[in-house]
């Protein structure tokens, strides 16, 4: 039997963090590393808590981050009591760092928020946020331990088509197989799960900040080849985060008597002229993929000439 996991209390109802960095300049200097604003309920406070320092130093790797997690708070109105007292709202705090709001602004809330106003605040949020000048929003949705938790996740998909600037990160689908991470009520995290979160929210931030080129390939690449002669050619793609790994979608390079390698190198001798549309997909290591068709033209053997 596992032994029993028991919550975190701590006599603070809220932490807040604010760690400065400083990144490289393409001349070597260091220069002002971005601003990251982060904003929750007590599920950062396995970030911000422990005194070992790993999961902030994960989270704030490179960035110019404030961080603020609040035991019960809620996105408006008044924040769930704890321990005899009432931490900020999220627009409290939002508002109270008008003048220091990040361009990214991370929001881990909702745990608490009353059902029937969430869907109204959340709307009241982004605006805010948006008025603020804030241009990304990374939203952490909710593990949903309970159905009140998966209509909360419904109304922020649906945010997310409303507000072009609205992402939502899937921490349910993520942390679905790590129980490890979680304490007993399936919702606070051990500190597995605030090293787990934070680096993953991390990853998240930078992929919005310094976004890959997107992955492309030509619709269509040709190759002439000959019977009896050995083809071999590399495809050819572009952007997308590396490795690219190639492979084909049908039984077309086995008939053509080629093989196509993960690093998109297409070798084989064919035996048997025609035209062959080769169906094959290259995927980036962000799971990206690109679909394209080689066009491959097999002449007939050269005749050598009798003497």
């Amino acid at each position: 039997m596992i032994a029993p996991r028991r919550l975190f209390l701590a006599v603070a109802l809220t932490a807040a963090v604010t760690v400065l960095g400083l990144l490289p300049s393409a001349t070597g200097a260091a220069s002002p590393a971005p601003r990251v604003s982060v904003i929750s309920d007590s599920i950062l406070t396995s970030v911000t808590w422990p005194k070992d320092g790993v999961a902030l130093a994960a989270l704030s790797n490179g960035l110019a981050l404030q961080i603020d997690a609040g035991v019960g708070r809620r996105l408006n109105g008044q924040s769930a009591e704890f321990n005899g007292g009432y931490v900020p709202t999220t627009l409290q705090v939002i508002n109270g760092w008008i003048n220091q709001l990040g361009s990214l602004v991370v929001i881990v809330d909702g745990y608490n928020d009353l059902p029937a106003n969430f869907a109204g605040d959340v709307e009241l949020t982004l605006d805010t946020l948006r008025s603020h000048g804030v241009k990304h929003v990374l939203w952490v949705n909710l593990h949903e331990v309970k159905p009140e938790f998966a209509a909360k996740n419904a109304v922020l998909a649906a945010a997310a088509k409303r507000h072009h600037e609205l992402r939502i990160l899937d921490w349910n689908s993520y942390s679905d197989g790590h129980p490890e991470w979680y304490q007993n009520d399936f919702i606070h995290l051990m500190p597995a799960g605030g090293v787990a979160i934070a680096t993953w929210i991390h990853q998240a931030i930078v992929d919005t900040l310094w976004p890959d080129p997107a992955l492309v390939v030509p619709a269509h690449q040709s190759i002439r080849g000959q019977v009896g002669v050995l083809v071999d050619r590399r495809l050819h793609a572009s952007g997308g985060t590396g490795p690219l790994r190639w492979g084909t979608t049908g039984l077309s390079l086995r008939r053509a008597r080629l093989h196509l390698l993960a690093g998109g190198i297409l070798t084989g001798t064919p035996k048997h002229t025609g035209t062959f549309a080769l169906p094959v997909e290259v995927t980036d290591a962000r799971g990206s993929v690109a679909h394209l068709t080689v066009v491959l033209t097999v002449g007939a053997a050269r005749q050598t000439a009798a003497r």
